[in-house]
């Protein structure tokens, strides 16, 4: 698993900067994230795209919602994103 680790956070860290769309799958306002997952991500079997800074979004922002998204960095399985408001599909 620590090969498959270090393989999957290089891949990931090559994302870094890019803008993705991105699918909603869960919003925690408490903890002021959305989980989100890209195109190429199958939920409950990829990693996720955790998304700070939803707690302002309200009403913008809703489970199923494709948003745009800018990577800002990266785990060994997980992104980290903010959102792109002046993009939004």
């Amino acid at each position: 698993m620590e090969l498959a680790a270090e393989i999957s956070a290089k891949r990931l860290a090559q994302k870094i900067g890019r803008k993705m769309p991105v699918l909603i799958d869960r919003i925690d306002r408490d903890n002021d994230i959305a989980i989100a997952r890209s195109s190429s991500d199958a939920p409950e079997i990829d990693g996720t795209v955790r998304i700070a800074g939803v707690r302002g979004a309200a009403g913008t922002l809703n489970v199923g919602s494709l948003v745009d998204v800018q990577i800002t960095a990266a785990g060994d399985y997980d992104l980290e994103a903010r959102r792109l408001d002046s993009l939004m599909l």
